[in-house]
């Protein structure tokens, strides 16, 4: 991401001495932090750039709005960053909030039935005799392998304890099988 650098100028109607002084310490802190901040923020951030500008300047003016920087000047980094990440979490938890609000609930009148037509089990049935076919199709080690693993879901490991064959076989025959019943039922799968 591209990042300009843009300089903060702080301009007040009512100028105090005592403001100056922290206005000049946030007008640093932007100048030293921001590219790097602005970084920080993309990565949590999944919105534009836009959302990044303004989470940016909402942190310096939360910084601009306390009564004291005193306790800024320990560990500023620390202190900014802290500001942006509460001030992107806020951001998220109100865009999901919008997003619960626009939720639709689901009715089940707008919906197909789940209900086994006869025209439904007659396929089931069809597709059931291929997969049935298909694997007699297999050497009887590698149909073991398949049913196995996928019907009494054994792992590659108990497979090959039961058979008394190495794992890097059971992998084997499972490739052999699964390439095999791709090639089978492309057309159903």
């Amino acid at each position: 991401m591209a990042i300009s650098k843009a300089n903060l100028r702080l301009v007040s109607n009512n100028p105090d001495p005592a403001d100056t002084g922290d206005r000049a310490c946030v007008e640093a802190l932007y100048s030293a932090h921001r590219s790097a901040l602005c970084r920080y923020i993309a990565r949590m951030l999944p919105g534009g750039r836009q959302d990044v500008e303004v989470i940016l300047h909402e942190t310096y003016i939360r910084l601009l709005r306390q009564d004291s920087l005193q306790h800024l000047r320990q560990n500023p980094r620390a202190y900014i960053y802290t500001v942006a990440t509460n001030l992107v979490r806020d951001s998220l938890r109100r865009q999901s909030r919008r997003c619960s609000e626009q939720h639709h609930s689901y009715d089940d009148s707008e919906h197909e039935s789940r209900e086994i037509t006869p025209q439904g089990a007659a396929e089931w049935q069809q597709s059931l005799g291929r997969l049935k076919q298909s694997l007699r199709g297999l050497k009887p080690v590698v149909r073991r392998v398949f049913l196995l693993s996928r019907f009494e879901q054994m792992t590659y490991p108990e497979i090959a304890e039961a058979l008394s064959i190495s794992t890097r076989s059971v992998e084997r025959h499972m490739r052999k099988a699964i390439e095999h019943l791709q090639r089978e039922l492309s057309d159903i799968l």
